[in-house]
């Protein structure tokens, strides 16, 4: 139903606030993975995105979760839920009080996580100009699309995303 086509940088149409200024060498000695970074520099990161927050290069933190070694990018707005880039890895996490530890991969990366967003805004704005937009049908289309593009992100029935998606299937 929908094209798949995206231009990654259309994300920064929906951004409501400045671009965070990341130093690309300096991300690399934090232990973001060249292709988050590449997206970082390239793409660009919002100083906050809906309901998440993107913090500014100095207060990046390592920490430790369950024992692996992350560095907190940032966090949800409405509460200190962190957002993290595992070290050594590409995948972006979250926390959550619903998981042990309570961490759990978000998106496989940088890009998909925002690609989500595009996917999202784009997919609602077509429905709605072709007069197909109902909650349970966006729901869906967005579920297939999700499922294709990062599987992983979609496959914690407690993850962000998945409530998402069921939250527009309730009519929520």
């Amino acid at each position: 139903m929908f094209n798949m086509d995206f231009d990654i940088r259309q994300i920064r149409d929906y951004y409501d606030t400045q671009l965070q200024e990341y130093d690309y060498n300096q991300l690399l000695s934090l232990g973001v993975s060249r292709h988050n970074a590449d997206f970082m520099i390239e793409v660009g990161i919002p100083a906050q995105l809906d309901i998440f927050v993107f913090y500014k290069i100095v207060h990046f933190q390592k920490c430790t979760l369950g024992g692996e070694s992350f560095i907190q990018i940032g966090h949800y707005s409405f509460s200190q839920y962190g957002l993290y880039l595992k070290e050594g890895s590409s995948a972006l996490y979250a926390s959550s009080s619903f998981h042990e530890p309570h961490v759990y991969k978000l998106n496989q990366d940088m890009k998909s996580f925002f690609l989500f967003y595009l996917v999202r805004n784009e997919v609602a704005m077509q429905m709605r100009q072709e007069g197909k937009y109902t909650t349970y049908i966006y729901a869906d289309e967005l579920r297939k699309i999700y499922e294709e593009l990062d599987p992983i992100a979609m496959n914690n029935v407690e993850g962000y995303w998945s409530h998402l998606i069921e939250d527009y299937e309730t009519g929520l």
